[in-house]
């Protein structure tokens, strides 16, 4: 019998050896540095619950760890003081501006509206950080329906961006399951999701439910070879098909928004392109030359901004505020997401919007 347990302590002992060893191995590699996802078939991909993981840029260089909490989103727990009139509650639904990639937990834009909310008023605050990198405005709908509504919010914050109009970034990753579970956020698991299970049991089946997935693919080949014009472009014969599907898009979920009696406010934010671009032609040309360019560089936007405004919501255009900031209004290590003053503006924005709308 001691013979067994030494043998079998040493068995343990070997295989605890090989899990830690080929655990540091694939963290060297860049596996299991984002937090870990699922495939929801209803939404996409979503973050396994209950996991704090670390954030890299391009490069694999570091920024900043993420909590996220038991609904798979970043920040702390729905909070039930702020349920029905006893206090105030405010949805984020975005993309990874919403999500603050590249900033620290306490420096995304619906905390720091929480923060002020918290001080102004007498009452419970509560303010959901909804974003999720690649999400776009289906993806949000289908994330709110599923997710928020049931938590009946006051308020909906919209927030928009320039790859809202790819028609397929769902996402078709992860695990068919959500992990709440330690095991979730091991770089053995993000290995065998993303390599080591095609080879073993072939590639497995992420299919929407009440979503024409096949169209979508193919419109995706068409946005992937005309990315650049779609976006710059948006009023270019090969763009409109797609600002006209996000519009509809965007139309179902603020009706369902306002069918649960919240209140919608759209936030559009600009790339860092076009606020570059556009801060250096306003120097460079004549008014006339400018507003031409402008018109045609941020149409997508302005399309966006007069739909959601002829609906009578409440809309935030960010180019000219993240234009004017006297200090940079994206990072510096993640080019291409607000900085910690991108995220100030935005919520001062919103703060704005939601004094507007009478919340406080």
């Amino acid at each position: 019998m001691r013979k067994f347990l030494l043998r079998l302590s040493i068995f343990l002992g070997v295989l605890l050896a090989l899990f830690v060893g080929t655990e540091v191995y694939f963290r060297f590699q860049g596996y299991g540095a984002l937090p870990s996802v699922w495939f929801d078939p209803e939404v996409g991909t979503r973050f396994h619950p209950n996991q704090t993981r670390d954030i890299y840029a391009a490069g694999n260089v570091y920024m900043h760890p993420a909590k996220i909490n038991s609904m798979g989103l970043r920040g702390h727990e729905a909070r039930p003081e702020a349920d029905g009139d006893a206090g105030l509650r405010i949805v984020c639904l975005g993309d990874s501006f919403t999500f603050g990639w590249g900033v620290v937990d306490d420096e995304t834009f619906p905390v720091l509206v929480e923060k002020e909310l918290d001080a102004a008023l007498e009452k419970p605050v509560d303010v959901i950080n909804c974003g999720l990198p690649g999400y776009n405005t289906y993806q949000e709908k289908q994330l709110y329906n599923k997710l928020m509504a049931p938590l009946k919010p006051d308020y909906v914050v919209v927030a928009w961006y320039l790859n809202d109009l790819d028609p397929m970034s769902y996402g078709t990753t992860g695990t068919l399951a959500p992990l709440d579970h330690p095991l979730a956020g091991t770089a053995l698991l993000d290995y065998w999701s993303r390599n080591l299970r095609y080879k073993v049991i072939g590639l497995p089946k992420f299919e929407f439910k009440g979503f024409d997935q096949a169209a979508a693919m193919e419109m995706k080949k068409v946005y992937d070879a005309h990315q650049f014009q779609i976006w710059h472009d948006a009023g270019s014969e090969v763009a409109r098909p797609f600002v006209e599907r996000n519009l509809s898009d965007l139309t179902v979920l603020l009706d369902a928004i306002e069918a649960g009696g919240a209140t919608p406010i759209m936030v559009v934010f600009p790339t860092v392109g076009q606020m570059d671009d556009l801060k250096k032609a306003r120097a460079e040309m004549s008014p006339e030359e400018y507003a031409a360019a402008r018109a045609i560089r941020t149409r997508a936007l302005t399309d966006v901004a007069e739909h959601a405004r002829a609906r009578g919501v409440l809309t935030v255009e960010l180019l000219d505020a993240y234009m004017d900031s006297e200090v940079r209004p994206y990072g510096d290590v993640d080019l291409t997401h607000p900085s910690a003053t991108g995220q100030r503006i935005a919520a001062d924005a919103v703060l704005a919007a939601l004094k507007e709308a009478g919340a406080y």
